[in-house]
């Protein structure tokens, strides 16, 4: 500071170019105005001490004991000077005036060394709130990035619960269509088990028909050797125990074909029932994560879980995997359903075939049976024909025999009588007369008749032997023809009687 520059904050009671002033003295004043005389400038008087008057201070000031606006720098002068009755000592100046102000006298009753200003200051500044504001607005700033904090908490607490909810709407939805899925294939699986018993059963049934059909051709078989054909029943009984053979063929391929795919139908209905096991697994944790709160009971610490698992897949395939377990389920369904439908053709047609076949095999039969039955019937007549043929004949045989034996009878005569008259009759009178031509005549008439009918009697026996042979070889024939009816028409027909239907095959 230059030399001949007055400082404002020294007192003027010190500084000697200035003595007896302050800039601040001016603005002091009693109630009726003008300017302050320190009394104590001057010698004591007795009588000059004046009654105490209040100071006046601006309107709208603050309190007194905060720095008032009317003050100084150095703050309020002390009414009393360096010297006087009540001095004890003498004035420091100091340094640190420039700050703190002059220091006030000290006496004997006390040591001061602010003034009132720096009192007033001091007081300022120990009122002024200085942690306090930063506390203050430290709270606010806190209290606001903690409503802050908690409404982005809140906020992203709100996103994860939508997305919670938007992924159990998700997981609500496939799991429906897995169990939906679920279902159509254990129903599959239960009527795929229907048809393949079925299938079973009328694999067994037809051991039947098979059982039938072989019967007849072994019991045809027992037919005599005449009858001992292969006509057209026995070849459709051929034919018939072939078609039951190519019909069981189909049945078993098809109930391995069944059995495979009842295979797949398990193995699907287990991948479905997995996926639907862990899909409401997984609806049971989300639907608990989405009715938790801060304010639950069940919320732990799980430090290190803010990661992604080791095992965990995209969105896009978890939703590639859904649909195709669904779509995988769905075509072994699809494909048990066509079998089930080849299932039922083969037992239907493989029906109708043994049926036709069966009606094929039995109008053979019938065809033979009417044929042997006429058959027969025409040999019994022949039969009858012969019997009647081999009695006429007999007859005649014996009527043969007993003109025969007229003939013999008459031979003797003859001969009896030219055995007279030739061993008989004497020298002249044994002479071929007209009776001796004549007897002899007789006779060779007789012989010739006698060996003609010796010749047809020869001949009557003979007929008689072919008719009596033929009888035999009719009654064989017949009996031949009634054995291949018996067979073809009581036992046969009693066994074919029970041959099964497409009813029963329906029925299974």
């Amino acid at each position: 500071m230059a030399s001949g520059e007055p400082n404002l904050q020294d007192c003027p009671y010190i500084c000697p170019s200035e003595r007896g002033k302050h800039p601040g003295s001016q603005q002091y004043g009693v109630a009726g105005g003008g300017s302050h005389e320190n009394p104590y400038e001057r010698p004591y008087v007795p009588g000059q001490v004046q009654p105490p008057v209040h100071k006046v201070y601006p309107a709208g000031s603050p309190p007194t004991y905060l720095p008032q606006p009317t003050e100084s720098t150095s703050g309020d002068f002390l009414g009393m000077s360096g010297v006087g009755p009540w001095a004890a000592g003498h004035l420091d100046w100091t340094p640190q005036a420039g700050i703190t102000g002059v220091r006030p006298v000290v006496d004997k009753y006390s040591i001061t060394r602010y003034s009132t200003g720096e009192w007033r200051r001091n007081n300022e500044a120990v009122l002024t709130p200085r942690a306090t504001d930063k506390a203050i607005a430290m709270e606010k700033q806190f209290k606001k990035e903690i409503a802050d904090t908690f409404d982005q908490i809140q906020n992203a607490q709100n996103d994860s619960n939508n997305n919670l909810k938007k992924r159990v709407k998700d997981l609500s939805s496939w799991q429906k269509k897995v169990e939906a899925a679920e279902h159509a294939i254990t129903e599959e699986i239960n009527i795929l088990d229907e048809y393949r018993a079925r299938l079973k059963a009328a694999c067994r049934i037809l051991m039947l028909p098979e059982a039938i059909a072989k019967e007849c051709l072994e019991l045809r078989t027992s037919r005599y050797e005449p009858d001992l054909v292969r006509d057209d029943a026995e070849q459709e009984l051929v034919n018939e125990v072939a078609i039951v053979g190519e019909i069981r063929r189909v049945f078993t391929e098809t109930l391995a074909k069944a059995e495979n795919q009842m295979l797949k139908n398990k193995a699907a209905k287990a991948a479905i029932e997995s996926d639907w096991s862990d899909k409401m697994l997984t609806l049971k944790v989300d639907k608990k994560n989405l009715r938790m709160s801060p304010e639950s009971s069940l919320i732990l610490a799980h430090p290190g879980v803010a990661r992604w698992p080791e095992n965990g897949t995209t969105k896009e395939y978890w939703e590639h995997y859904c649909s195709e377990s669904i779509r995988n389920c769905d075509d072994v369904r699809h494909e048990s359903e066509n079998l089930r439908g080849d299932l039922m053709t083969a037992i239907t047609k493989g029906a109708q075939d043994l049926k036709t076949q069966g009606d094929r095999t039995n109008m053979a039969l019938v065809d033979s049976i009417v044929a042997t039955q006429q058959c027969c019937d025409h040999l019994e007549k022949n039969l009858k024909e012969n019997l009647q043929k081999t009695a006429d004949v007999e007859n005649l045989i014996d009527y043969l025999n007993e003109s025969l034996r007229k003939v013999d009878a008459s031979t003797k005569l003859s001969e009896t009588r030219l055995h007279g008259r030739n061993y008989e009759r004497p020298n002249v009178e044994n002479c071929r007369d007209e009776a001796q031509y004549a007897l002899i005549a007789e006779h060779k008439l007789i012989k010739e008749k006698a060996e003609a009918l010796r010749g047809q009697a020869r001949q009557a026996e003979a007929v008689r032997s072919e008719l009596m042979k033929y009888r035999g070889e009719l009654e064989k024939e017949i009996a031949c023809k009634r054995k291949s009816l018996s067979i073809n028409e009581d036992r046969c027909a009693r066994a074919r009687a029970h041959m099964p239907t497409p009813e029963d095959f329906a029925a299974l």
